[in-house]
C-alpha cells in the first residue's frame, strides 16, 4: 500500500471519526432531555417499529454497497452500476412494501408509524447510494452532510418536545434525518442516479451469488441486536423494550465514535490493498489502537453507571443501569470483532465469519433461555448474551484467521 493511500485513510480517518463524535455527544445530550418527556413504553413502541423495519430490510437486502465497495476498476462499468442502482431501488420498494403490511395487520399501522418507515426507507436506499461516492474516499463532505443531518433532526426533536409534543418528536426527527440525507449528498456531487430497469431471475442470482457470504453474514449482523428489542418486547412490552433499547444506545456509544472506521473506512482499505502483508498488519494495528480505549470504556461503565444513570436519566430510567452493566462485553468487544468482520468480507472469509456468526447466536441463546426460564431477569438475560455473543465470536474469529493465516 502506498503511503498516499495510507494518507489518505488517516485523513479520512480525521474527518469521519470526529463528525461522529459531535454526532455522538449531540444525540447523548439531546436524549437526556427527550427522556425526561417520552416515558419508557413510548420509547420502547418507537424501537419496536424501528427494530422491525431494519429487520426485514436485512433479511432481503442483498449488500449492494459491499459489492460496489469491493468491485475491482476494471470491472466497474457504467452497466454494473446501474444493474447495482437498480438493485438497490428495488429492494428498497420491496422491503417497504413488506413492512408497511406488517404494520397493518398487527395493528399498529398509522400516520406517524407510516411516516417513520417512510424515514428508514429513505435512509436505507441513500447508505446503499453512498457506497459509490464512497469508493473515492472523498469523506470530508460526507462527514458534513451527516453530522449537519443528524444536528438537525436531535435539535428538531428537542425543540418538538419541549413544545409538547412528546413522542412525535421521535418520528420527525428521523424523518428530518433522512431527507437531509439524501439532499446533502446531492448537493456534494455524491448521489448517484441511472434510470432503474427490472432486473432478470438471472442478473438476481448472479448478485446474490456474488454477495451470498455478504448476505448471510449481514441477515445475522442486522437481526442480531434488533432481535433482542423485540425480544425485550416479548419479555415485557412496550416499555421493558424502552428501557432496553436506552440501554444498548448507550452501550453503543463507544461503537458509534468508531464506526466510520471500523465499518466504512476499514471495508474499503481491506478492499482495495492488494499487499496481504500490508492488509494484515494494519488489521492487527486497528485492533491494539482499540482495544485499551474500549477496555477502559468498559471499566467505566462498571464503576459508575449505578450512580450516573438514574441522575442522568431520571428515577423512571433506573432499570437501565443493569442492563447496561450487563451489556459490559457488547462495549468492549463490539468494535473488535467488527474490525475482523470487516477483514473477513473484503478477503473473502466468509465461511470463517459465519462460523463466528454461529457462535455469536449461541452466546446469545443460552442467556435468553435462561430468562424465559426465570432464572435472570428478563432484559438483563439479554444483556448478558449480548456480551457473551460478541465476546465469544470475537475469540473464535481472532484465532480462526490467525491459524488459518498459519498454516
Amino acid at each position: 500500500m502506498s503511503t498516499i493511500k495510507y494518507e489518505t485513510l488517516k485523513t479520512a480517518s480525521i474527518f469521519l471519526v470526529s463528525g461522529q463524535l459531535l454526532q455522538a455527544m449531540l444525540a447523548f445530550g439531546v436524549n437526556l432531555v427527550l427522556v425526561r418527556y417520552i416515558s419508557p413504553s413510548e420509547f420502547g413502541r418507537f424501537a419496536l417499529i424501528l427494530a422491525g423495519a431494519y429487520f426485514a430490510y436485512a433479511i432481503i437486502s442483498p449488500r449492494v454497497n459491499v459489492l460496489i465497495t469491493r468491485m475491482p476498476q476494471a470491472n466497474y462499468t457504467s452497466e454494473v452500476k446501474r444493474i447495482f442502482f437498480s438493485a438497490m431501488t428495488l429492494e428498497t420498494v420491496l422491503g417497504t412494501i413488506i413492512i408497511c403490511f406488517w404494520l397493518i395487520i398487527s395493528g399498529n399501522s398509522g400516520f406517524w408509524e407510516f411516516m417513520l418507515i417512510s424515514a428508514v426507507a429513505l435512509r436505507h436506499w441513500t447508505d446503499l447510494n453512498k457506497a459509490f461516492f464512497e469508493r473515492s474516499m472523498r469523506y470530508r463532505k460526507l462527514a458534513i452532510v451527516e453530522t449537519s443531518a443528524m444536528a438537525s433532526g436531535h435539535f428538531l426533536a428537542l425543540t418538538l418536545v419541549l413544545s409538547g409534543f412528546g413522542w412525535i418528536a421521535l418520528f420527525v426527527r428521523e424523518l428530518l434525518i433522512s431527507i437531509i440525507n439524501v439532499v446533502g449528498l446531492w448537493r456534494i456531487g455524491g448521489l448517484t442516479l441511472y434510470f432503474p430497469r427490472l432486473l432478470t431471475i438471472k442478473e438476481w442470482i448472479v448478485l446474490y451469488k456474488d454477495c451470498r457470504g455478504v448476505w448471510v453474514d449481514g441477515v445475522m449482523e442486522g437481526n442480531f441486536q434488533r432481535l433482542t428489542i423485540l425480544l425485550a418486547g416479548l419479555f415485557g412490552g412496550e416499555a421493558t423494550a424502552g428501557l432496553f433499547f436506552q440501554a444498548q444506545r448507550l452501550a453503543m456509544v463507544p461503537h458509534q465514535v468508531l464506526a466510520p472506521l471500523v465499518n466504512r473506512l476499514l471495508v474499503v482499505w481491506f478492499g482495495q490493498t492488494e499487499d496481504i502483508n500490508a492488509r494484515r498488519a494494519g488489521r492487527d494495528k486497528v485492533l491494539l489502537f482499540l482495544f485499551f480505549p474500549l477496555l477502559t470504556a468498559g471499566i467505566l461503565i462498571l464503576l459508575f453507571a449505578n450512580p450516573v444513570v438514574p441522575w442522568l436519566f431520571g428515577e423512571r430510567w433506573a432499570s437501565v443501569t443493569g442492563i447496561l452493566i450487563a451489556m459490559i462485553g457488547m462495549i468492549i468487544f463490539f468494535s473488535l470483532f467488527e474490525t475482523l468482520k470487516a477483514y473477513c468480507l473484503t478477503t473473502r472469509k466468509t465461511v470463517t465469519l459465519f462460523g463466528g456468526r454461529i457462535i455469536q447466536y449461541i452466546g446469545l441463546l443460552v442467556p435468553t433461555i435462561l430468562g424465559f426460564l426465570g432464572w435472570l431477569n428478563g432484559a438483563t438475560s439479554l444483556a448478558v448474551g449480548l456480551s457473551v455473543g460478541y465476546f465469544l465470536a470475537f475469540l473464535f474469529l481472532f484465532f480462526m484467521i490467525y491459524v488459518e493465516e498459519k498454516n
